[in-house]
């Protein structure tokens, strides 16, 4: 299909299916093939000339690197000594033959930094088209080949800002990576048409919001923020009937309870146990797991 298309369009319809490929085999524990699957997105991405499509498969590629980083890299190998052989064209004018290209580990430990190579690639890539177009709010910015939708650019602002909490890297920078991520997805959903991508938006948001409770500072300022965040995550859930979504978000509001600066009381704290019990209810149905999220420390915004 990808070959009867032709062109652009051909080049990213290869790039979506083969990361829809890589999910699956994702599912299957099938790692290397997955991994293979991912750098043919990658590739494809590459030869369509959209940074959208480049962005959207450095974020497959780093969901590999997390699981099986040493399949990863052994497919990344392979699929740069085919681009040696077969060269790799570029049909939208621009150039992305080394765009998103990182560095591969060499040494075992190494291996852990390869997902946070693919981040920091896609949010370089956003960084430099924002650059070259004159910002967002640029009329270039609305082309999506040569400037990362904010639906993408939101993706990879937060799985950056996540991979470097996980990993203890830079605290600060990872909060304001991942407070620009919900900024990005407030935009996408001012900017949706009405129905099924309403609604897939706001379940973006109130993720991403109930992702940022977890890079909060400790003190006043931190939980005030937390709270609003998770109050307004679980309005978001509640709007879209996600249930898992809501009974997480209701977790955490119930564990804020007691802790200092806090405003959820003993009171409004069993109204959100008595939600929970209802979505699931004790020996009915399993709950999944509800732990809330450690918080890192970080400096003061």
């Amino acid at each position: 299909m990808a070959d009867l298309i032709g062109g652009v369009q051909g080049a990213i319809y290869r790039a979506n299916v083969e990361d829809g490929r890589c999910r699956c085999l994702l599912l299957l524990h099938d790692m290397a093939a997955a991994a293979q699957a991912a750098c043919s997105s990658l590739r494809a991405a590459r030869a369509s000339g959209s940074r959208t499509a480049l962005v959207t498969a450095l974020s497959v590629c780093d969901t590999v690197a997390e699981n099986a980083p040493c399949e990863m890299v052994t497919a990344e190998r392979e699929s740069r000594d085919q681009e040696r052989l077969t060269g790799s064209p570029s049909y939208g004018g621009l150039d992305l033959s080394q765009e998103g290209r990182v560095s591969l580990p060499t040494t075992p430990a190494a291996l852990f930094g390869l997902g946070l190579a693919y981040n920091e690639a896609a949010v370089a890539i956003c960084d430099v088209a924002l650059a070259a177009v004159g910002g967002r709010g640029s009329p270039a910015a609305d082309d999506n080949e040569r400037v990362p939708h904010p639906c993408v650019e939101a993706q990879a602002r937060g799985h950056l800002g996540v991979c470097l909490n996980n990993l203890g890297e830079e605290p600060q920078r990872s909060y304001e990576l991942l407070r620009q991520a919900v900024a990005l997805r407030r935009q996408v959903l001012r900017t949706v048409a009405p129905g099924d991508a309403t609604q897939n938006a706001q379940r973006m948001l109130a993720d991403q919001l109930a992702t940022l409770v977890v890079v909060q500072s400790e003190g006043s300022d931190g939980m005030a923020e937390a709270e609003a965040c998770l109050r307004e995550a679980l309005a978001l859930g509640d709007l879209v009937g996600d249930v898992f979504m809501t009974a997480k978000i209701l977790q955490r509001l119930i564990n804020l309870c007691g802790e200092a600066h806090a405003t959820v009381g003993r009171a409004e704290a069993d109204v959100f146990h008595s939600r929970l019990n209802r979505l699931y209810p004790v020996g009915k149905i399993a709950r999944p797991e509800l732990l809330d999220l450690p918080r890192a420390s970080r400096a003061a915004s």
